[in-house]
């Protein structure tokens, strides 16, 4: 059975039913009243989309009770990504455009009454394109929501002003030697921009206080990873980002904060970061001492692997600064000069 109000798509509809092949025997019916009058009688049901009023969801739903295990494929005059949505989630079985070459729309007939669903790519690719348009969109808005974060921090902690920028590109370069899809993920940048963001609550005075921190003031400068995890929970962030701001932290030793983790237990995004995290804070300037050479650095890096660092990483980051493919002369050198 065919449910459309248009004379002339009900006839178009007959005819890619007889093309190709024995006709489709057909009931037709031009409205909804007509269509339950109907529905205990077809084998499948071709549903117009805009006769329903805007309610797709809620025809089908009455067509699922009146008529159980009746397949339903929803025909539509034009690529319309809320349309397709709502028939997939209402449970129709198809969805295919009214002016679709009749071998296909036959096809997608045929699979129906055989209980199986079929999705055009004439259908699909657009409304896949949409939705890539909207999720891009979505991701712009992340990525300057989280710029805009990681701008705040900076602006309040002068002392550390480049060091989120800075680990990124360090850490982006260790990843794609321990873990290239990780370092292929747009979601571990944003980790890493993100990572020292719940410090956004923690007292200037602490932030830039030109000396070593006493205990009261450590207390509040380690809540910092769990304040971060508040601040972007609107976000809905990916669990990447979330435990790499979360984790960043913790030791291989288990002696780090803020849940004690240990070993592979910490997420591999927060065991790479760590290490960059490290290297980059004894390489720059600080109001309270000068900045240890590179050459100093990875050596007490070296010597804490195993202690705070996962020892692979480490072995990856003395492999990479070694061969050429972490540039950390160049790396450090552009973050002093403000690049």
């Amino acid at each position: 059975m065919f449910v459309d109000a248009d004379d002339l798509a009900r006839a178009a509809l007959r005819r890619s039913l007889s093309h190709a092949g024995a006709p489709i025997a057909a009931l037709e019916a031009r409205g909804i009243p007509e269509m339950l009058e109907l529905a205990p009688h077809a084998e499948v049901i071709l549903l117009d989309a805009l006769i329903t009023g805007g309610d797709l969801r809620d025809t089908l739903a009455l067509l699922h009770e009146r008529c159980p295990g009746v397949p339903v494929v929803v025909t539509a005059g034009f690529n319309d990504p809320e349309a397709m949505r709502a028939a997939l989630e209402g449970g129709a079985m198809s969805f295919v455009l009214k002016d679709l070459d009749p071998h296909r729309l036959r096809a997608t007939v045929e699979a129906a009454l055989d209980g199986h669903g079929v999705l055009d790519p004439e259908v699909v690719q657009p409304v896949l394109a949409s939705y890539a348009a909207v999720l891009q969109a979505s991701r712009r808005r992340d990525r300057a929501i989280i710029e805009s974060l990681a701008a705040a921090v900076e602006a309040k902690d002068t002392v550390t002003s480049d060091h989120v920028h800075t680990v990124g590109r360090l850490a982006t370069l260790l990843a794609r030697l321990v873990e290239p899809r990780l370092a292929a993920s747009e979601d571990f940048l944003f980790g890493c921009l993100l990572h020292d963001v719940g410090k956004i609550e923690v007292p200037e005075r602490i932030l830039n206080k030109p000396g070593p921190l006493n205990d009261a003031e450590w207390t509040v400068m380690r809540r910092h990873p769990q304040t971060g995890l508040r601040v972007i929970g609107p976000l809905a962030l990916s669990r990447t980002v979330s435990e790499l701001v979360l984790h960043h932290h913790e030791r291989w030793d288990g002696a780090g904060y803020p849940d004690g983790l240990a070993g592979q237990g910490i997420p591999l995004s927060a065991r790479i970061f760590s290490v960059c995290d490290t290297l980059e804070a004894m390489t720059a300037r600080r109001p309270y001492r000068e900045p240890v050479p590179a050459s100093a650095a990875m050596a007490e890096i070296h010597g804490e692997s195993g202690r705070q660092f996962d020892p692979s990483v480490v072995d990856a980051l003395e492999r990479g600064v070694t061969c050429g493919d972490i540039d950390l002369a160049g790396t450090l050198a552009a973050a002093g000069a403000g690049a």
